[in-house]
């Protein structure tokens, strides 16, 4: 009997183990399956303990934002994490990338969704590669650098094929570009972070304002001038080519105000830009305004609304995307739809909003280019 019992016990032993390991493996296989295509995306190998650290690390957050018919909406993300605790530099989780929309940092031959660096300095480099893009589809870059403060470094993105330089804001910096069928392959290498030791400025502000005889007056604010020669002022009809306009000296003072007025306005709508020049040859430019000739948008009627449907009308309005927005008095985005600038007249249906007071929006390429109350009876 015993070795009967030897017999038959060794194999049952063997038969509740593979029947284990399989149940193992289905219900492995089986949470794969059920993974969410967003987590799966941003899903990596295992990340080092120090790039979980938020509170002794710099963070600097950028978000791949596409326009659909709702409005801008996050697409892909990547993280960049400045952290004393990490053995070296270029140390970061893989990116597994999807079939559209990606955005990742590229550290060699490694694709990398979070990017760890112990420290950064003027000499570093971290190249942006985004793939996977819709051909006449707007995009942003969003760059969340609030919580990014290494000091004595301030972060750029450099673009290699306008060969300029955007500076970060303190908070969000919004990049706008619409890629092309012919073009769409360069953003895999288009843009890339860049780190300096010091600016001519800190900052440049730029706004821009129709004058009641046709002119349009351009006003900036510059902050903490350092060995700066001048500013260059710039205009575009189409956001993408500019000319120069004039150059103003600089003051070199740690607060300063500026203001140009082009007298050669035309009716079109138009872009302008500040380019800030140190003695050593480096740039930025400040943000870009967009002003919109008087007779660019004519009306809005009717107003008071009574009903669902209002209409809009445009004269020598440049083609483009615009985004058109009503808010609510408490800020409350009610509406939003976009206009391609190539008609005169649009119909927008609002459906039915509450009796009350509204905010109609329109912007071009980040930029407000119409404001208007709207009243709904």
């Amino acid at each position: 009997m015993k070795i009967l019992i030897t017999k038959f016990t060794l194999p049952f032993t063997i038969c509740i183990a593979l029947v284990l390991f399989c149940t193992t493996t289905i219900l492995a296989r089986n949470a794969i399956k059920s993974t969410p295509l967003t987590a799966l995306k941003s899903a990596s190998v295992k990340t080092p303990s120090s790039l979980k650290s938020p509170m002794a690390a710099n963070l600097l957050n950028i978000n791949l934002l596409k326009n659909t018919t709702s409005g801008y909406g996050k697409a892909d993300q990547v993280t960049l994490i400045v952290n004393p605790a990490l053995a070296s530099n270029g140390v970061g989780s893989n990116k597994l990338l999807n079939g559209a929309d990606n955005i990742a940092f590229i550290e060699g031959s490694k694709v990398l969704a979070n990017d760890g660096y112990k420290t950064v300095s003027p000499t570093d480099t971290i190249s942006i590669s985004i793939s996977e893009l819709t051909p006449g589809t707007a995009y942003q870059l969003q760059i969340l650098s609030a919580k990014f403060k290494v000091s004595g470094i301030v972060p750029m993105i450099f673009d290699r094929i306008t060969k300029s330089v955007t500076q970060f804001s303190t908070d969000t910096t919004l990049i706008n570009f619409t890629p092309t069928v012919a073009d769409t392959a360069t953003y895999r290498s288009r843009y890339k972070i860049v780190f300096v030791s010091s600016l001519p400025v800190r900052e440049v502000m730029t706004s821009a304002e129709s004058q009641s005889n046709g002119q349009i007056k351009i006003n900036w604010n510059s902050f903490t001038e350092t060995n700066l020669v001048s500013y260059t002022i710039e205009k575009s009809v189409n956001g993408k080519e500019y000319n120069t306009l004039a150059t103003v000296r600089a003051k070199n003072t740690t607060t300063a105000s500026y203001s140009y007025t082009d007298a050669n306005a035309t009716k079109q709508a138009s872009y302008y830009r500040i380019k800030a020049l140190s003695a050593d040859g480096t740039y930025i430019y400040s943000n870009v305004v967009f002003v919109a000739s008087k007779s660019s948008f004519t009306s809005v009627y009717p107003n008071p609304l009574v009903g669902n449907t209002l209409h809009l009308a445009t004269n020598n309005l440049i083609d483009g995307k615009y985004i058109v927005n009503v808010y609510s008095t408490l800020g409350t985005k009610v509406f939003t739809t976009t206009i391609d600038g190539k008609s005169n007249k649009y119909e927008l249906n609002l459906g039915k909003l509450a009796t009350g007071n509204y905010n109609l929006v329109i912007r071009s390429e980040g930029a407000i280019v119409y404001n208007t109350s709207l009243q709904v009876k």
